[in-house]
């Protein structure tokens, strides 16, 4: 009896030997996890470098750099959560939007996941440390790169009110002949108070316009809220029929969390020789003021020299409305005020834009009650109809900080109806435009439409100096504590 005990544990123990064994053959490593040695920064830091270290650098938009391995381990705990989560690296369009340029870049694969969780749980060990450079910046665009910056530097105020400052600056590229910007890359010098830079074009008499302001400031540029303020930008009878809704032509923009630079192959924004380009600078002074000198780094390819489509930027606003929370009972909450609100701080032509976008997207106030139940998923839509064929390259969408959910799409509700871009979880600090993997065509009267759901409930408010703001009526504005509903095509005639 002794001796079958003896044969059976003798038994149990082969078995579980080669179960054992198998597990380790399948896992491709013999030795067991616990004595499997941890990761150092060295394994770790390229995904970083990569992946995070763009944002994620001194004086970045990012709360701390990925750049330091000291610093690094120091938020090591963070890192594995966040990252877990897929909260970071952030990538906002949902499961519903379709594939987009350089997709795979921003999202970390499930093997670098664990590849960081294992260094983290492993005591986020530096070994030699070497600090690591962001990977990226590079352009494949054709062209030739010009690197430019207003004359001097400027310290922003709030010009007319509020926490903003909108202020255009004159860069002269000097071009002989028409050319195709094929990237364009924003270096914010204060990251922490540069909301967005837009880059248009002025030829003709936006290019008069542009160097008249400029001149009359000293060579400091102008305040410029709304707009750059030049001739194609003042209202006129067909504003409402033209895509850019009487703006000049867009060369490029950066928002916080912008990573495409490149036009996609084959494309570019044409500029026409003696053209200027006007940048526009929306600083949030919700943060202290500093000097800043943005600079503007464009490559440009001669048009005679490339055959490219040109591309144009389509905008797709919806209204703003958002009343106050019904228990609230303050002369804030009032639409009426809200409007005297936009022409102190804005002048009177942006307080007319709460007006015409109702107009334009054939809407009524009615359709806006002023007292709903709740307020913590108010939402606004706008229909565009397509009035020539187009070929769509590129998306993107824009709120301020009480959306929470934008979707752009093409033909909603019909048979072939395409999302272009939805956004459930908006994050304003995360913005981004989004090349299309595969560009999508849209014919005469087909229909775009934005839609755009806010939360105008007490605690979601804006933070301003550590505040939380008191509710009141929002309309569409320039500011950050305002509201948008934008969406933004790069389109190409075909």
């Amino acid at each position: 009896m002794q001796r079958r005990r003896i044969g059976l544990a003798l038994a149990a123990a082969a078995a579980a030997a080669i179960v054992v064994s198998a597990i380790a053959a399948g896992s491709g490593n013999t030795r067991p996890a616990a004595h499997r040695a941890a990761p150092t920064w060295a394994d770790v830091a390229p995904i970083f470098a990569e992946k995070c270290a763009g944002c994620h650098t001194p004086g970045g938009i990012a709360p701390f750099s990925l750049r330091s391995a000291r610093t690094a381990a120091a938020y090591a705990n963070g890192i594995l959560v966040m990252t877990k989560l897929g909260r970071m690296p952030p990538w906002m369009p949902g499961k519903d939007s379709p594939a987009y340029l350089g997709q795979s870049r921003r999202i970390l694969t499930p093997a670098e996941k664990n590849l960081i969780a294992r260094w983290v749980r492993g005591g986020a060990r530096i070994g030699a440390g070497r600090p690591v450079e962001p990977v990226g910046g590079t352009t494949n665009a054709p062209g030739t790169t010009l690197t430019l910056a207003p004359a001097k530097p400027y310290l922003p105020k709030a010009a007319v009110g509020g926490l903003d400052d909108y202020h255009c600056f004159l860069l002269e590229p000097h071009l002989a002949q028409n050319a195709y910007a094929t990237s364009a890359v924003i270096k914010p010098q204060q990251p922490g108070i540069v909301h967005h830079v837009i880059l248009f074009e002025a030829a003709g008499e936006n290019a008069i316009d542009a160097r008249r302001l400029n001149d009359a400031s000293g060579g400091n540029g102008w305040t410029c809220f709304g707009g750059p303020g030049l001739s194609e930008t003042h209202p006129t009878a067909d504003s409402a029929a033209n895509d850019r809704l009487g703006a000049p032509p867009w060369i490029s923009a950066w928002v916080p969390g912008h990573t495409t630079n490149d036009t996609p192959s084959g494309t570019g924004v044409l500029v026409h020789a003696g053209a200027a380009i006007v940048m526009q600078v929306h600083y949030n002074l919700i943060h202290k003021a500093k000097p800043d000198r943005s600079r503007a780094v464009i490559r440009f390819a001669p048009a005679a020299d490339t055959n490219l489509t040109p591309l144009n930027t389509i905008l797709i606003p919806a209204p703003v409305e958002l009343p106050c929370p019904r228990s609230i009972r303050s002369r804030l909450c009032s639409r009426d005020v809200a409007v005297k609100d936009e022409i102190r701080k804005y002048g009177y032509n942006a307080a007319l834009i709460p007006s015409g976008l109702l107009y334009i997207c054939g809407k009524s106030l009615g359709e806006y009650p002023r007292s709903p139940a709740s307020v913590r998923s108010l939402t606004t839509t706008c229909d565009r109809r397509v009035n020539r064929p187009l070929r769509i390259y590129g998306v993107a969408g824009h709120m301020h900080l009480r959306g929470f959910d934008i979707r752009i799409e093409l033909n909603p509700g019909a048979p072939n109806a395409q999302t272009l871009l939805h956004i459930p979880r908006w994050n304003f600090h995360w913005q981004d435009a989004y090349y299309l993997a595969r560009p999508v065509d849209a014919n005469v009267g087909d229909t775009i439409r934005v839609t755009c759901r806010f939360d105008n409930s007490a605690i979601r408010q804006p933070l301003v100096n550590g505040k939380l703001q008191k509710p009141r009526y929002v309309l569409w504005g320039e500011g950050t504590t305002d509201e948008m509903c934008l969406g933004l095509l790069q389109a190409a005639d075909r």
